[in-house]
């Protein structure tokens, strides 16, 4: 089987020079400036797009890949943090960064195609088929970081990348090499190209652009840990369809479930990929850790014993396990929305006020303003500014609606926020959340809204037992909804519920004191819960 395989030409940069031996390029890596995560990784991506371009022996190459890989496994956390858990669009500094970590990891994945086509093409060979897969795992591997990177930053995956990714899994299959171990002296278990390529399926399936941030590393470590759970097989017939997905090995598409009207399959071609007890394990895993079982015991990260980490362990049960159906058809739209952000600017907007212009967005992770805040609630509000903007309806269904933006006004968007939604401008304020955002440039978002309520009443609360940092702090009260059977709750700020936590509620005027009864929804910004 031919592969094809996006590589830079060979001797397209021969005027260069780079260092091509081994002890001289470790030592060259070894000087690098690490702290300055930006400026190493500029050079290594230079010095590896040099390589690519230069004729080198197969083996000689394979030891310089393996020499920047290790550095650029030392050097990618920091690069991530420069970017990762960023609201959209991302600043300037982090979308360079970005673009710097994809650039990177597609000059060292163009390095391990390059050995490969030349193997395929049988102009190298090597001593066995453990050389092969283990440059078969590299690039898989690396291809998989590329896709980690984009579901990080929202952003659309390139053209070709799951064709290739197929593609190289199906050739090591061909070769029978898929379960030939690979061990890195870094790794504390042993991969091979099966795994690394279901690791790469499965994050895709988790519905990365619905991840809040932070969520998709969390997952890809989860699946590190795993993912061996679920199994690749050859299609067959099969009375239930949970937890079974459909990977098409000649498409340049990631699987898809196949309760999704999946009609059309070809053996030669299409392959399963059964995730059902990789969800039983996650079921099992959270049942322990609601139970009081350490984490250390269940192999899990320290965090997993978080509430947050536990509800994405719940929502990862749904993606692998029982793939719900969509209910309701889209509509295509082409209306405008006026859209706020935040509790604090719905509450701004609910209680009949107008964008304001008092200062530093408080709203917003960076501002040019520093505001001296005051104890105060009143003192706060009145310091912050509110901005609405207007976005494009692309399309509507009865659970939610999808938009976009074409501008370059300061907005600041992320998976998990409360928004404010309202038609025209004698229109009452709708409640939505945000579930997942794509953006293919800085000034280009698209959201996916769901609809939580069609009105809601500012509030304040403040737990009546609290430490001293708390405050009075807004909130909002969404209405009974009969239809769906959603009774009245409370909108709050993360952090607050407590089971049978005790507040005071202020209503205008009124107040009263409630009693929070059962959390319906956490994300990384607020809290829906019932009270009585």
């Amino acid at each position: 089987m031919p592969l094809k395989l996006a590589v830079p030409i060979i001797g397209q940069n021969a005027n260069l020079t780079v260092e091509t031996r081994p002890k001289q390029v470790q030592d060259w890596l070894d000087t690098l400036p690490l702290s300055n995560a930006i400026e190493a990784a500029r050079s290594i991506r230079d010095g590896l797009a040099t390589i690519n371009r230069q004729k080198i022996a197969g083996d000689q190459r394979l030891k310089l890949l393996e020499l920047y890989r290790s550095t650029i496994d030392t050097l990618f956390p920091s690069i991530e943090m420069l970017f990762s858990g960023e609201p959209l669009p991302l600043p300037e500094k982090s979308r360079q960064a970005a673009n710097l970590a994809r650039d990177l990891l597609v000059e060292l994945a163009y390095g391990y195609k390059i050995i490969l086509l030349e193997h395929v093409n049988r102009r190298i060979t090597f001593g066995g088929s453990k050389s092969v897969s283990l440059i078969m795992e590299r690039a898989i591997s690396v291809l998989g970081r590329i896709l980690v990177t984009c579901y990080q930053t929202y952003a659309p995956t390139p053209a070709g990348i799951w064709s290739e990714i197929h593609q190289l899994f199906r050739y090591a299959v061909q070769q029978n090499i898929q379960d030939i171990p690979v061990q890195d002296e870094s790794d504390t278990q042993t991969r091979n190209i099966n795994l690394v390529y279901k690791q790469a399926l499965l994050l895709a399936l988790a519905d990365p652009y619905r991840l809040m941030q932070g969520e998709v590393s969390k997952t890809a470590d989860y699946l590190a840990r795993f993912g061996n759970q679920a199994h690749l097989l050859p299609l067959s017939e099969t009375s239930s369809t949970n937890g079974l997905f459909l990977v098409r090995l000649d498409s340049d598409k990631p699987p898809r479930a196949m309760a999704q009207n999946v009609t059309m399959t070809d053996a030669r071609t299409d392959i399963f990929l059964n995730a059902l007890a990789l969800a039983r394990l996650l079921h099992q895993q959270v049942a322990q850790l609601e139970a009081g079982q350490s984490w250390e015991t269940l192999n899990l990260p320290a965090n997993a014993s978080n509430p947050a980490y536990l509800d994405l362990m719940r929502r990862l049960i749904r993606h692998w396990g029982v793939t719900p159906k969509r209910h309701f058809n889209r509509v295509k739209q082409e209306t405008t929305l006026e859209i706020c952000s935040g509790i604090r600017a719905l509450h701004h907007f609910l209680n009949g006020n107008n964008a304001t212009e008092y200062g530093g967005d408080l709203e917003s992770k960076e501002s040019d303003i520093t505001v001296q805040l005051s104890s105060s609630l009143i003192d706060q509000s009145s310091q912050q500014t509110f901005n609405s903007t207007h976005w494009t309806v692309i399309n509507e269904s009865a659970g939610g609606l999808a938009l976009s933006k074409v501008s370059n006004d300061a907005v600041q968007i992320s998976v998990g926020e409360i928004i404010g939604l309202k038609p025209d401008k004698n229109a009452a304020w709708n409640i939505g959340v945000v579930r997942w955002v794509q953006s293919d440039n800085p000034q280009h978002l698209e959201l996916g809204v769901q609809m939580l309520a069609p009105n809601a009443t500012p509030a304040t609360i403040i737990p009546t037992i609290r430490n001293e940092d708390e405050i009075e702090q807004q909130a909002l009260l969404l209405p009974e909804l009969p239809i769906i059977k959603q009774p009245v709750s409370l909108l709050a700020p993360r952090g607050y519920y407590r089971d049978m936590r005790e507040f005071e509620l202020k209503l205008g005027e009124e107040s009263k004191i409630i009693r929070a009864t059962s959390l319906i929804e956490q994300t990384c910004c607020y809290e829906i819960f019932q009270f009585s």
